[in-house]
């Protein structure tokens, strides 16, 4: 193995996925039945299809037919199964994929008994001990013992039998990655869920999945990534900066390298990556509201899964594919929606000279077979281009057609919303109730309400508790009610309603606020749930101190700017600051948390320079402005010392990796690719790599509740 530095510093991070695939194949190839069903988890169905074709999946696991694992199959008669010799079920761990096995299984065990020689085989994505072991016991337990599954090595060992015809296979996967980004979580809820109720698993698949690319390329040509300073925000950031630099990384050296090795990555190796750890609960804000950016309204209009739209609407439809889509990759995707047109006009006059351009060649070349192949080629890359400009074009056209007078209402709305004081903020609330506009948008606005103004006042909240339940029913609700056990909404106690409280809009010492615990004080909820209220100080000063609502004259050009060769195609150059994807020309707010290691040029209200050369949160106030735990490690980052001598790296690629507990959104993304090529822009050469439970809207956040 070697450490030598190399010149592109490649992370090798497309193998993930082809090694998720390898270890999925290998388990078909060890099914020895023919003729078999697929009975498949809808949600890894994105995924697979990422991965490889079903067409593929069918030749290796020798399956012809699929079927849905859901309800409907449990209604279905039995018999059917007579056709085939084995079954291959295919899941997630989950508890509701485990009642449907079964119930389709355990609970027709005599059915199941007559048709001869049928073999159940379930795979289960990144199978636990204890998943096995509730597994094995809906089955009576009786082949595999307790003890057994304990001292079991399921990576070793992927195939456990429970029963003399069921065998339940681990399907170990690595992390995904896909669009620049790398997940654990392929999930409904891209990562909401286990945030909120499992956030110690969540901190564990995140931990394990740095671990594998910061060590991506161990034993290749390409460097390793080595920690120079670790940076965090929130109670389980800190427990992931410790499970990780105190125990994984150790024990990966320990079990993957010699002494010697050991030895010279800890001495030898120069360090050239950053690692930012934040929590989702720092800002819902971007979560909430309605994404402006190419791939988020794609996402959250139609559903966007691993570069998938799941459903398409119109002509849209035969476009749904955009995998390997140059043009949505290259210069679509992080694009606010207003600029997608102009784009696909000037890309199609572009096009059309070049056809008027080879025209013209055809002319005057003489009609050698080199000429014509030259102008075959040529032209089959322009009629393509052209076809993926058709494509977008139906896109966008799919997307003017499903936005209706409901979502432009309620778009106004947020971009108006910081404008607007309470009492007309509550107001627009009751005109959406009297229009009676959907569940979604009554419990996101309820939700805004209370971030922006710290709280909704109890009186206020009694009442709109009441019109939800009248106008929407129990099962929203509900999710009300949840809502403010997950610290989503802060209920403000009234003790009055004197003169004071009048005028000054229910703000004065007459209200209680719901108390905002010290920042160490906070750590009960630590690996029960990530929901926390987090912001100790007013959300006016917090928007103010770090400019999430930027003028669009001022523009962010901190060092001298470094001339990009394909300038034109640069966010930076299109866009004078980063709040492009979402309304009112809002920045999100982690994003800004990370910038302001690197660049302080955007800090107007209170301007805070940074005297020191090293990445830091110093006079920044994180600490008194956030509730949770700031982390701030130097592990080798020598900038400040005077006498070192510039680092060997300094004109290499080196790496900022932003991991963010709780899912991030698209908006955030196209965003931190504005930053990137800020950092470029201002000599700071470093890439971004982003590295989250999964990708979440508001429609998944608020699913998660109102199942």
């Amino acid at each position: 193995m070697s450490y030598t530095p190399s010149d592109d510093l490649g992370l090798a991070l497309d193998e993930f996925n082809s090694k998720s695939l390898e270890n999925l194949l290998q388990l078909l190839a060890k099914i020895y039945t023919s003729n078999n069903l697929l009975v498949l988890d809808q949600s890894l169905s994105p995924f697979l299809n990422s991965l490889t074709t079903f067409s593929k999946l069918k030749e290796q696991g020798k399956f012809s037919n699929i079927i849905w694992l859901n309800n409907e199959l449990l209604s279905h008669d039995l018999d059917v199964f007579r056709k085939f010799a084995g079954l291959i079920i295919l899941v997630q761990e989950t508890e509701d994929n485990r009642s449907l096995i079964e119930q389709l299984l355990v609970s027709n065990l005599a059915v199941l008994d007559k048709i001869h020689g049928l073999k159940v085989n379930i795979i289960v994505k990144d199978l636990s001990r204890s998943y096995l072991y509730e597994l094995n016991k809906s089955f009576g337990g009786n082949v595999v013992n307790f003890d057994s599954i304990l001292s079991h090595d399921l990576k070793s060992k992927p195939v456990t039998s429970i029963s003399p015809r069921i065998k339940v296979l681990n399907w170990e996967t690595l992390p995904v990655y896909n669009d620049d980004i790398i997940v654990v979580d392929v999930g409904k809820y891209g990562g909401i869920d286990s945030y909120f109720d499992e956030p110690l698993k969540q901190v564990n698949q995140l931990v394990e999945a740095l671990v594998q690319i910061l060590f991506a390329s161990h034993g290749s040509k390409n460097n390793v990534l080595k920690l120079r300073n670790i940076y965090g925000k929130g109670n389980h950031a800190d427990f992931l900066v410790q499970l990780l630099q105190d125990v994984k990384i150790p024990e990966y050296l320990n079990t993957n390298l010699n002494q010697l090795e050991i030895e010279f990555y800890r001495t030898k190796l120069l360090s050239n990556t950053d690692l930012v750890v934040l929590e989702r609960n720092l800002d819902f804000y971007s979560v909430l509201f309605n994404q402006l950016n190419y791939q988020g309204l794609i996402d959250d209009l139609f559903e966007l899964k691993f570069n998938t739209i799941t459903n398409p609407v119109g002509d849209s439809s035969a476009y749904s594919n955009l995998s390997n889509d140059v043009l949505y990759s290259d210069s679509l995707r992080h694009l606010n929606f207003a600029s997608i047109g102009p784009e696909l006009n000037k890309l199609a006059k572009e096009i059309q000279q070049q056809f008027k351009l080879k025209d013209t060649e055809n002319d005057t070349l003489n009609s050698n077979l080199q000429d014509i192949r030259k102008i075959v080629q040529n032209l089959g890359t322009l009629t393509q281009q052209q076809d993926l400009i058709k494509k977008h074009t139906s896109i966008s056209e799919s997307i003017l057609e499903r936005i209706n007078s409901e979502y432009e209402t309620f778009l106004t709305f947020q971009n108006d919303i910081f404008e607007m004081d309470y009492k007309l903020q509550l107001s627009k609330l009751k005109y959406f109730f009297n229009i009676n506009f959907n569940q979604y948008i009554i419990l996101t606005t309820i939700v805004l309400v209370s971030i922006t103004n710290n709280g909704i006042k109890e009186r206020d909240f009694d009442w709109i508790s009441q019109e939800v339940l009248d106008s929407y029913g129990i099962s929203t609700s509900l999710a009300l009610e949840k809502l403010v056990e997950y610290k989503m909404i802060r209920i403000n106690v009234d003790y009055g309603n004197d003169f004071l409280s009048t005028i000054t809009g229910g703000l004065a010492s007459n209200q209680q606020t719901t108390p905002v615990p010290d920042e160490n004080q906070s750590l009960a909820n630590l690996g029960i749930t990530g929901a926390q209220d987090t912001y100790r100080a007013n959300f006016t000063l917090i928007d103010k101190f770090w400019n999430l609502h930027p003028l669009e004259e001022e523009e962010e050009k901190g060092e001298e700017p470094v001339q990009h060769p394909d300038s034109k195609d640069l966010l930076v150059d299109l866009y004078p600051n980063p709040s492009f994807t979402l309304p009112s020309n809002t920045v999100p707010l982690l994003t800004r948390l990370v910038e302001a290691l690197y660049l302080r040029d955007f800090l107007k209200y209170k301007p805070v320079n940074n005297i020191k050369k090293r990445p830091n949160w110093d006079n920044l106030s994180t600490s008194t402005m956030f509730n949770g735990k700031t982390v701030d490690i130097n592990i080798d980052d020598t900038s400040d010392v005077r006498t070192t001598k510039p680092s060997p790296l300094a004109t290499h690629q080196e790496y900022i990796v932003v991991v963010v507990i709780g899912g991030i959104t698209r908006s955030e993304i196209s965003c931190l690719k504005y930053l990137q090529q800020r950092l470029v822009k201002n000599k700071k050469n470093k890439k971004i790599v982003v590295v989250s439970s999964g990708i979440v809207n508001n429609r998944k956040l608020l699913d998660f509740f109102l199942d």
